[in-house]
């Protein structure tokens, strides 16, 4: 894999270090002498003011979070050599040893389509690796002599490579299908001894060596070419999205921090944990397959997640550092907003690892590619950011970037971030919210669910069809052939009827079976939708059917000398105890009519004398996936949702919050999932957004939204429920709670929420239809989460629901509380 963003990991890790050594210089940092308790704040929505207890006092410093803290404070120096190390060992490890990922792996492993594949491939050594060479005469003869013999030497240099086997023309086999219905067209068929994942590397070098005169167009298309142009796209897609998305994210840091030092370290530790992440996954490859599109999610979640939470650190560190000791502000930050982030990232990882339930390879490695990105994002924003935040101490505020009053999301200065904490915009937005908390949430609540009506109408695919595809030559091409050639409108349904015994007895087929085989064909013929069934009992071009079925039925030797050719005929059908019969379908392939008539044709009893009939090919494919997939969806949300739910009772120690951040995440996936299937299925805004829609939505994206997006609403939540329950265990005063946390964490939150939608902003960008929908539906539910939900619908709930809230069973909380995830004491201050 390219990764531009592996020398740019490692050179900003080199400068966060440089920075660290250079401003830890001349020993340990002096302690400030700021007073130890947080200042007296002033209530935005309850007067008078209850009285409030020390915030130091009720956050408990023997718990796991604190004790990291102190831990990276002490190995401050050498935690970040060792990080850096870690990143150029795992980069060096893959670059030798990581394997390829893989093109394909939708398909269901020992699933019915999978069988039927491996069965024509042992009896009639198929290989899906072919290349095809399309050649337009401009005298429009393209069945000539003439002609034939410039499609002959064409090709001629393509003979010579070790992986073609053989290249067949129309002059070689005569098949009025290597022909246009008008007859301005040829092609021909180059096929390959390797298997797909092999041909990919060598399909460009293949396709520049056809040598065809300059009046003669040429298009080289097949699978493998397909596959190689579309990894191609999807690199410049991930490139694209860096350049991109970085520049963007590092001036929200910029209005977020005012200071460069402050603004580059979360940058560096995105600039680390992605490459590490993106090595496991390599070295992962070479025992597990690992989808392509790994590449794609791994980065979404890479860039934001890392990013985001570093920003959430860093922006405490240097509020606690206005009150406190260096050391001491490492501590609290830990013990604060790293027990926040740990278990953000234990959500977002809940989440990808339901994927792994799916029995879709390519599901599966995506979860397990999410999975290694957070864990990788976790262990250096856990550790190597606190290490690099010890060192830099004060100097963290360097570098100062002189702008706008108005385009700060947070306040840098001391004195004026003391006197406005807990009174930003978002604090007066929960206040007038909470002061008409049904009047305004329903109206809102009610838009939401509007807005996810169009996902019930979603058409689910497998993302096999050409509209799915980017656009290149050599699609391009695969439509030529669908528009131009005869069969090649079509993805046939391959049968492959098996019986116990050889069908060939000295190349002959039994008179009976030959009947059995044409009441099954007719069978076949009255399946809706069917166009046209293909079989062994077809005769070929310019011989009578008729005769033709009475010289099958005939032992070899005695067929007439004219006849000889029959047999070559026959194997393209019949091999050993394997007959193969094709079904064409007027029904789009990858689509829920096709998986119908898949239905259909399996819903038929199998011809006498058979032992099995087996179906493959897309449709049987796309049929097989749907099934798997469906089955499956249950079993991941269920994951999702319990045990993102048991985290937050955990954290939290209340049984009415964590059902409540389930509803909300519930609420902004569904909004999402509506503008999904609105945009990208019905085609709505795809002349802005610059793609064809197909009429279907990927299945595994709806499933991947989920997954992720479900874990991404947790990182809000959680920090922010959090910095409330903070303030209710000082206050003891919910309404007030919630204003103030909502306040002292609305430009933080806004900060981290803008750097996610310029992120997936980005990737909407792509050419590849599944990640464009990825980016552009994502960003839209950060978008609704972080303004919508935080802003109006959690406030409202939350004071409609009082001190509820923070109810459980006191012997629960103190069971919580001796796990060290649930800080502080579970009693408020007397309001």
């Amino acid at each position: 894999m390219r990764r531009p963003l592996i020398a740019a990991g490692l050179m900003a890790t080199a400068a966060g270090l440089w920075l660290a050594v250079r401003g830890g210089r001349g020993g340990r940092v002096s302690r400030v002498t700021l007073p130890e308790s947080y200042p007296a704040l002033s209530p935005p929505v309850v007067i008078p003011q209850p009285p409030q207890r020390d915030v130091d006092t009720l956050i408990a410093h023997n718990g796991i979070f604190a004790a990291l803290g102190r831990g990276t404070y002490r190995a401050r120096r050498w935690l970040p050599l060792v990080g850096l190390a870690v990143v150029i060992g795992l980069n060096v490890w893959s670059a030798t040893a990581g394997g390829q990922l893989s093109q394909g792996g939708w398909q269901v492993p020992g699933s019915e389509a999978a069988r039927a594949d491996a069965l024509f491939a042992d009896r009639f050594g198929e290989q899906a690796t072919s290349l095809i060479v399309i050649f337009t005469d401009p005298d429009g003869h393209a069945d000539s002599d003439d002609f034939q013999a410039i499609v002959a030497d064409s090709v001629s240099p393509l003979g010579e490579e070790p992986i073609v086997g053989d290249i067949l023309t129309y002059a070689d086999v005569g098949d009025p299908s290597f022909l246009s219905r008008d007859g301005t067209k040829t092609f021909a068929l180059v096929r390959l001894d390797e298997d797909l994942e092999g041909a990919i590397d060598d399909a460009e070098h293949l396709a520049s060596l056809v040598d065809a005169p300059a009046s003669v167009e040429t298009v080289v298309t097949g699978t493998p070419l397909v596959q190689y142009e579309f990894n191609e796209a999807v690199e410049r897609d991930l490139v694209q999205a860096e350049l991109v998305s970085l520049p963007i994210a590092m001036l929200i840091l910029l209005a977020v921090f005012g200071t460069l030092v402050g603004a580059l370290l979360p940058i560096v530790i995105a600039a680390v944990a992605l490459p590490s992440s993106m090595a496991v996954i390599g070295l992962l490859a070479t025992v597990t397959e690992m989808s392509i599109f790994v590449t794609n999610v791994a980065t979404m979640i890479g860039l934001a997640l890392s990013i985001d939470y570093s920003l959430f650190t860093v922006s405490r560190f240097r509020e606690e550092l206005r009150h406190r000791s260096v050391a001491d502000a490492v501590e609290r930050t830990m013990a604060t907003v790293g027990k926040a982030v740990a278990i953000s990232g234990v959500a977002v990882a809940i989440g990808l690892s339901s994927l792994i339930v799916f029995e879709s390879p390519s599901l599966r490695s995506m979860g397990i590619g999410g999975v290694v990105t957070v864990l990788s994002t976790l262990v250096f924003g856990l550790t190597v950011l606190p290490a690099l935040l010890a060192m830099l101490g004060p100097r963290v505020n360097r570098l100062r970037v002189p702008l706008p009053r108005s385009l700060r999301l947070a306040e840098d200065d001391a004195a004026t971030a003391d006197a406005r904490q807990g009174h930003g915009v978002w604090g007066r937005i929960a206040g007038a919210v909470m002061r008409r908390p049904l009047l305004i949430a329903s109206p809102v609540l009610l838009v939401l669910i509007l807005a996810g009506l169009p996902f019930f109408g979603i058409q689910l695919s497998t993302g096999g069809n050409l509209d799915d595809l980017p656009p290149s030559g050599s699609v391009a091409g695969f439509r030529v052939l669908s528009d131009e050639f005869p069969g090649g409108d079509a993805d046939p349904i391959a049968l492959a009827v098996q019986a116990d015994e050889p069908y060939l007895v000295d190349g002959a087929l039994d008179a009976t079976w030959v009947t059995e085989l044409q009441a099954y064909v007719d069978k076949l013929t009255g399946v809706g939708g069917v166009t046209e069934v293909a079989s062994v009992l077809d005769p070929p071009a310019g011989l009578d059917e008729a005769a033709y079925l009475q010289l099958i039925s005939l032992p070899e030797g005695q067929r007439p000398p004219a006849a000889a050719g029959i047999a070559t005929w026959m194997e393209q059908w019949i091999a050993d105890d394997v007959a193969r019969v094709d079904v064409f379908s007027d029904a789009l392939a990858d689509s829920s009519e096709g998986r119908a008539v898949v239905d259909e044709i399996r819903a038929i009893p199998m011809p006498t004398g058979a032992s099995d009939t087996l179906t493959g090919g897309l449709s049987s494919r796309s049929n097989d996936f749907m099934a798997s997939f469906t089955r499956s969806v249950p079993f991941a949300v269920a994951i999702v949702v319990g045990v993102t739910g048991a985290v937050l009772f955990l954290t939290f120690g209340s049984v009415f919050l964590p059902i409540k951040a389930v509803l909300m995440s519930l609420l902004s996936i569904t909004a999402s999932f509506g503008a999904l299937v609105w945009i990208f299925q019905d085609g709505h805004l795809s002349g802005l957004l610059d793609f064809d829609p197909s009429g279907t939505i990927i299945a595994s994206t709806p499933i991947l939204m989920f997954a992720i997006l479900f874990g991404l609403s947790m990182d809000y939540e959680v920090f922010l429920l959090s910095r409330i329950r903070e303030r209710y265990l000082a206050t003891g005063d919910n309404t007030r709670a919630v204003a103030e946390g909502i306040g002292i964490t609305g430009g933080i939150i806004t900060g981290a929420a803008l750097i996610m939608v310029a992120v997936f902003g980005a990737f909407a960008l792509s050419s590849v239809v599944l990640i464009k929908a990825l980016g552009f539906s994502m960003a839209l539910a950060v978008l609704i989460d972080a303004t919508i939900v935080r802003g109006i619908l959690v406030p409202a709930f939350m004071r409609v629901m009082g001190a509820v809230n923070w109810w459980a069973p006191r012997w629960v909380q103190r069971g919580v509380g001796r796990l060290g995830l649930y800080e502080g004491s579970p009693e408020p201050a007397p309001a």
